[in-house]
Parts: structure tokens; sequence; C-alpha cells
């Protein structure tokens, strides 16, 4: 390919040379549109050790991570951590924390060590600056009370991280911490005060137009109306999930619907 060919519609033939020639810095913008003409990343302009190539590295690594994180899918995030251990050594800023909290999370759900990862996850959250990652944080402290039944602790770190929600923070990530904050206090039978964050998190996926979540914030809007006796609403709550989870083809859930529905019709009957 000759350097009019390369040029041809992205730039000048001389900026190409000059490029080639070392006596100008081109734009990202720019290299990206010559990697596309060329059929190859941008690896091969900055080279496997540059700075460029250890971001797009460690981009990809992360949302990697987050997609096994979201399938609960542990094992698979342990191998990518162990496995990519050179490059996350050299992640620096929100990349360095979000690895950090990973590991975090992996001293409990792979390594079953639920105070390890409590410890752990405090003291990283000290060292954040206000944003998503603090609040994903934040959460995953909480769900570590939770789980060891210390609702009252769990209670103040969901607090906490709702009190942090900013409007340009993913609507995601904010309705995970909003129904785990609903099911610590269901769990404490404070049914009104579940109800309360249930409908703000409905407003939120409904907002969004999304199905991420929708179904368990129903469920949990039935199950505080059912403990309420407010049965007859509780069942069309219900319903509303189960058809949810049904649009997921989410089958465990759909079933264990179908059942709670079963039982609370019987009941109206009665």
């Amino acid at each position: 390919m000759t350097q009019s060919d390369l040029a041809e519609g992205i730039c000048t033939q001389a900026m190409i040379s000059r490029i080639e020639k070392r006596k100008v810095r081109p734009s990202r913008e720019l290299m990206e549109k010559l990697a596309e003409r060329l059929e190859v990343s941008l690896h091969y302009f900055y080279g496997e050790d540059s700075i460029e190539s250890r971001y797009s590295k460690t981009t990809q690594l992360s949302k990697l991570v987050r997609q096994h994180l979201e399938r609960r899918e542990y094992d698979s995030v342990s191998y990518l951590i162990d496995s990519n251990e050179e490059l996350i050594q050299q992640a620096i800023g929100e990349d360095r924390l979000f690895f950090e909290w990973v590991k975090g999370l992996l001293f409990d759900y792979r390594d079953g060590d639920n105070d390890k990862a409590l410890n752990y996850l405090i003291r990283l959250e000290k060292e954040m600056k206000n944003g998503e990652l603090r609040v994903e944080i934040i959460d995953s402290i909480g769900n570590q009370y939770l789980k060891k039944e210390e609702y009252d602790l769990a209670e103040q770190y969901y607090h906490k991280g709702f009190d942090m929600f900013s409007e340009w923070m993913n609507h995601e990530k904010k309705a995970k911490l909003m129904l785990n904050y609903s099911i610590c206090l269901a769990r404490q039978d404070k049914y009104g005060e579940c109800l309360s964050i249930v409908f703000q998190g409905l407003d939120l996926v409904v907002e969004q137009k999304t199905l991420f979540l929708l179904g368990d914030f129903l469920y949990y809007k039935g199950y505080c109306l059912e403990k309420l006796e407010q049965k007859e609403d509780a069942l069309i709550a219900y319903k509303q999930a189960w058809t949810i989870f049904d649009i997921q083809q989410n089958e465990k859930f759909t079933v264990s619907m179908q059942l709670t529905i079963d039982r609370l019709g019987k009941e109206l009957i009665q």
C-alpha cells in the first residue's frame, strides 16, 4: 500500500510521511482510522509494552471480569486475575482500585473467608474518592454484613451508598445497591421502609426502560405488601414479577414465583 493509498479520505500523503519519519505525534482518532485501513489493531503502532497497549488490555480485562462477576462465575474471575497478575500490577488509578475490589470479593466468594473480605473492603473504601466504584465497594461491604446477618451494620452501609447517588451514575449499579438495601430491610421486618426503597428502585429501572432487576423489585414489592396484609395487591405484584422472569427465561425464579402465586391465591379464596 502506498502512502497515497493509506492517506486517501483520511489525511494528506504528507501527514503519512511525517508520521513515518516520527516528525509528528498523530491523534488517537487519526491512528484509529489508519489502523482500520490497514486492518490492524492500535497495538501494531504502539507496541505490546506501550502505555496505550496496557491501557487497552486493562480495559478489556476489566470488562471481562465484570461479565463473570455479573454471572457469579467466581472461578473464572479468579482465573482471569491470577493469569493477568503482571498486567494488573501495572494498573494505576481507578483501574488499580477496581482490581483491588475484585481481590476483596474473592476472599469471600472463592476462599470462603468472610471476615478477611470484610476487613479488606472496609480498608479499601477508606482510600476511595466519591464515585461509582466507591458505591460498589460500599454495596459489597453491606452484602458481607448481610451475609453475617449483622443487619444494622449492613443497613448503615447501604444507606451510606444510597446517600452518595448522583444523576450521572450508572443506573444498574444504583439498582443493585437499592435491591440489596431492600433485602436487608425486609429481613429486619421493616416492610414499610423496604417498600419505600423498592418503589424508588422500580421508578429507576422503569425510567431507564430496562428489565434489569425489575422482576426482583416487583417480587419484594409483593413480599412486603403480603407481610403488611395487603394480599390482593401483593398477588398482582407477584404476577408481574412472574411475567418479567418468564420474559427473561429465568426458569428458577419463574417456578418459585408460580408456587408463591398459587399459595397466595388459595389463601385469598379461603
